[in-house]
């Protein structure tokens, strides 16, 4: 019998049901996940990071907790359709509500992969979530991509401007805090464009991130004047981290014998190669494969049982000595 959507979602639906059909929804529910990242092309990830995001894992992390039972032993993907406020009649409408359903839990997933690999993303984030969250402005989803929009609007209504709109917007618009910024874009959009009034989240925050020749804005703490502008380097922010991290190899690991001076000139090398990664947007590789070129012939397995534990603990001291740094600026 030929298995559909709407089929498995009325099963699904049941109060008690005994849901055979669970393996074919997951199907579905991968192949949608895989269409919506290939159809964006990674066209909101950063060059550097593409290679980074493997499809596959991010599609089967993104619906695995659709699937892993809650608390209350309910499955999250009944509970979402229990509550959909729309009618699903016929297959469209099924197939309709999975991929907004999977929409936004790619965007969660992907999010929090941007953040884990480049703290400046979630720097910037974190500032504009503070923006939803005092209601200043509003989030939406639109194919996959999250949109922020002004306070008066809860919806996409009609199309909105792609992400590598962003990328070609002037720099004047960027040259102060978020705040201003989110409010430059929205006026730009309305005056100069017959596009709904929404701006792609992430694709913001690169562009935040890499105007004026990747400079961050920040209003200086001794400032008493709130026209004060700063700017603060992201060069300098990495290449404190990466002093205070190398630091730590010298003190620690050489300094008490754990590695030799061969193995600290390479482990160095790598450091710099993946904080000019994390200037350009985030890790673009494994750790093995930033090894590799600086031991020749070190095979994966022995990488892994004499210095993967070491460079991985590293790699995260560099990520937080540059959140630190970044916790100090306002941006």
């Amino acid at each position: 019998m030929f298995i559909t959507i709407i089929m498995l979602l009325h099963q699904l639906r049941q109060e008690n049901p005994a849901f055979q059909g669970i393996n074919e929804l997951v199907g579905f529910c991968s192949k949608i996940a895989i269409k919506i990242l290939y159809k964006r092309n990674f066209n909101e990830f950063p060059g550097s990071m593409n290679s980074y995001f493997q499809t596959g894992d991010i599609a089967a992390d993104s619906i695995a907790p659709l699937f892993i039972k809650d608390k209350s032993g309910e499955l999250p993907i009944r509970k979402a359709l229990l509550s959909w406020d729309k009618e699903i009649k016929d297959e469209a409408s099924a197939y309709y509500f999975l991929v907004k359903l999977i929409s936004n839990r790619i965007e969660q997933e992907t999010a929090k992969s941007l953040k884990e690999a480049d703290p400046f993303f979630g720097k910037i984030l974190r500032s504009i979530n503070h923006l939803a969250e005092t209601n200043r402005i509003n989030k939406a989803t639109w194919f996959g991509t999250v949109y922020i929009l002004e306070r008066e609007n809860r919806q996409i209504t009609s199309k909105p401007i792609d992400p590598e709109f962003i990328e070609n917007l002037p720099l004047y618009l960027f040259n102060t805090k978020n705040e201003i910024i989110v409010k430059n874009v929205f006026e730009h959009i309305k005056s100069e464009t017959d596009f709904f009034p929404a701006i792609p989240l992430n694709a913001l925050i690169r562009k935040i991130k890499s105007v004026n020749g990747c400079f961050l804005q920040q209003i200086s703490a001794e400032s008493h004047s709130e026209n004060y502008e700063g700017k603060f380097s992201v060069e300098i922010i990495v290449n404190e981290g990466l002093s205070a991290v190398n630091d730590r190899l010298d003190s620690f690991y050489f300094g008490k014998g754990k590695i030799n001076s061969t193995e600290t000139s390479v482990f160095k090398n790598v450091l710099m190669e993946i904080s000019n990664d994390l200037k350009d947007g985030g890790i673009s590789r494994g750790l093995y494969e930033y090894v590799k070129p600086h031991m020749a012939d070190l095979s994966r397995e022995d990488y892994y049982k004499r210095y993967q534990q070491t460079l991985d603990y590293l790699v995260r001291l560099l990520k937080k000595e540059i959140a630190v740094r970044l916790d100090k600026t306002d941006i």
